[in-house]
């Protein structure tokens, strides 16, 4: 059965007759009264003493009276010559209009980095359903769609095209109370639960395969390996043992947490890592460089890491599995970097903003770039600081009298310690109050302030590589950035924080599920990037949710609309390799 409009009709009667050598004319009489009126006719084409002349075959009537039994006479031709008859959108019923695009893109994506087969495979070997692969795909989905709790997928699902979805259909019913959606869906949702434990089984597996499969379609080269790591919170204590307090990268010391690492490769990620919340940086590497040669068997590369990183057991471990490395140095509190600091070398100027030069001792090269702009921003903002300090210090010592009679010394110090706790207080200013008087008395520390002087818009860079020159080595560094988005992009756009789970395995499936959909967008990046489309994945995502498909009924059948691709759809799905899906189905498996 075909689906058209009214409006479709007298382009499919004239090309079928064209095909046959008639086709539809209109002819316009005019009556005595002035009035015009159409005619349609059905002639053909013949050929007469070399000349070409128009026959009228069949005189079809008034137009204005024919448009009111169009529908008839068509299906009544149609049925004549054996054909099937025509049924009309206008007379159908829209019941529903849901998001598909996000969906669509998603799958196949998934399909394409071979995802089914290797989650299917070690569902078969312990006998579970194959369901299990899709309801992970959908916490994928939703990731990159409209980020919800387990439970909120239900509510977030009824708005997807996703008809074979595998629940008790009656969650998705409008006519169930608030009491038994919320009883149903606890029930229902024990199946991403049992999935995510599924999933996270095979977190290697799944890894590995990854890693192979992008390296097959995108040609990845090794050579420069990028790692770095962020903290996600908990609302809640979270699992026992797992979620601790540490160093907070959210801002919220007060929350349990857990670390994560991620290495990343071409702008993908290749592996990720969770640690213990108050795990420190530098006890996370020799984790990833084991994944690297033992999961990845990577034998020979770079590995670029920020501060905080370098430590004489971590650069021995690199030194053990044959790894170069590219690390930034910590500025402060660092012999090294005073060192070249005091060298006082005269900068290579390679572009605005980027001046360096370089020092070497004995096989270890140092890289000093600084940023002149950012350097003077640095240095605004710190005389603003000491400006602020001083204002408030000099506050204090108007109050002393007044603070010494309400608590004694201990009141102006802790004045004090509490003004100089912010705005690099303690590293730019030191006081003295006098015990018998309460006077306070403050000034900069000279040696520290030229120190901030020095360091102002500077970060050096360590590496034992003799090969590569200098600016290549500060632009390599510079990548590192790509981790720092990832985790952007993992914790604003995908939701990976704050996590609710009680169990060490869901954690660890939560952080599996967000670093696929990351995955995924990273897929959908670069094939962006590689066809100039002019925008990026997230942008490609916002468009994609706008892509819907409309179920409507006509005569007891359901028929999916599926709306048309805009321009920026159109650009994705071309990048992507993907066709347009079908515009209008009856079987609705045919979609994907």
């Amino acid at each position: 059965m075909q689906l058209v409009k009214i409006k479709e009709i007298f382009s499919i009667i004239a090309i079928m007759e064209v095909m046959a050598m008639a086709f539809i004319k209109v002819s316009k009489v005019k009556a005595s009264t002035g009035r015009v009126h159409e005619y349609l006719k059905i002639v053909e084409s013949v050929r007469e003493n070399g000349k070409v002349k128009q026959k009228t075959v069949a005189n079809l009537g008034n137009i204005a009276v024919l448009r009111k039994d169009i529908k008839q006479i068509v299906n009544g031709l149609l049925r004549a010559c054996d054909q099937e008859p025509l049924t009309f959108a206008e007379d159908g019923t829209l019941i529903k209009t849901q998001e598909y695009g996000v969906r669509y893109v998603t799958e196949s994506v998934w399909k394409d980095l071979e995802l089914p087969v290797v989650i299917n495979k070690y569902l078969r070997m312990c006998s579970a359903g194959l369901d299990y692969e899709k309801w992970i795909l959908m916490m994928v989905v939703n990731k990159l769609s409209d980020p919800h709790s387990k439970l909120g997928i239900f509510r977030w699902l009824r708005g997807v095209y996703w008809p074979e979805h595998g629940f008790n259909s009656t969650v998705f019913s409008d006519e169930i109370s608030e009491t038994e959606y919320l009883s149903l869906t606890k029930r229902e949702v024990n199946k991403f639960y049992t999935a995510m434990d599924h999933l996270i089984s095979i977190k290697d597996e799944i890894e590995i395969h990854l890693y192979k499969r992008l390296r097959d379609l995108f040609s990845l080269e090794v050579d420069l390996v990028f790692y770095d790591l962020t903290s996600s919170y908990f609302e809640g204590n979270g699992p026992d043992d797992f979620a601790k307090l540490g160093y907070s990268r959210d801002k919220k010391p007060g929350n349990n947490q857990v670390v994560i690492g991620l290495i990343m490769c071409n702008g993908f990620p290749i592996g990720h890592e969770l640690f213990e919340g108050n795990e420190v940086d530098k006890s996370t590497v020799k984790c990833a460089l084991e994944n690297l040669k033992r999961k990845y068997k990577i034998n020979k590369c770079i590995f670029v890491g920020d501060r905080g990183l370098v430590t004489d057991e971590n650069l021995n471990e690199l030194e053990k599995h044959g790894f170069e490395s590219i690390f930034a140095l910590r500025r402060r509190r660092n012999e090294e970097v005073n060192k070249l600091l005091m060298l006082k070398r005269i900068y290579c100027i390679e572009k605005a903003n980027l001046y360096w030069y370089e020092a070497k001792e004995g096989d270890i090269r140092y890289i000093v770039c600084k940023n002149p702009k950012m350097a003077e921003l640095q240095k605004q903002s710190r005389e603003n600081d000491i400006k602020i300090l001083g204002e408030k210090l000099d506050n204090i010592k108007d109050k002393t009298e007044k603070l010494k009679k309400a608590g004694g010394l201990k009141k102006i110090i802790k004045a004090v310690e509490e003004v100089l706790r912010h705005n690099q207080g303690k590293r730019l200013i030191d006081y003295e109050i006098k015990e018998e008087t309460g006077h306070l008395s403050y000034w900069l520390k000279e040696e520290s302030v030229c120190l901030e002087d020095a360091l102002d818009g500077v970060y050096v860079l360590r590496t034992g590589n003799d090969k590569m020159k200098a600016i290549e080595i500060i632009e390599s560094y510079k990548d590192l950035i790509e981790v720092e988005r990832a985790f952007r992009t993992m914790k604003s756009v995908l939701d990976l924080r704050p996590m609710y789970h009680w169990l060490e395995p869901r954690v660890r499936a939560h952080v599996l599920i967000c670093y696929l959909a990351f995955l995924i967008e990273r897929y959908v990046e670069q094939s962006l990037k590689k066809h100039n489309a002019g925008f990026s994945a997230l942008s490609a995502f916002e468009s994609l949710s706008q892509l819907g498909a409309a179920t409507m009924e006509v005569k007891g059948q359901h028929y999916i609309y599926i709306g048309k691709p805009g321009w920026r759809n159109a650009v994705t799905l071309k990048a992507l390799g993907l066709k347009t899906p079908n515009r209008c189905v009856i079987n609705e498996k045919s979609l994907v």
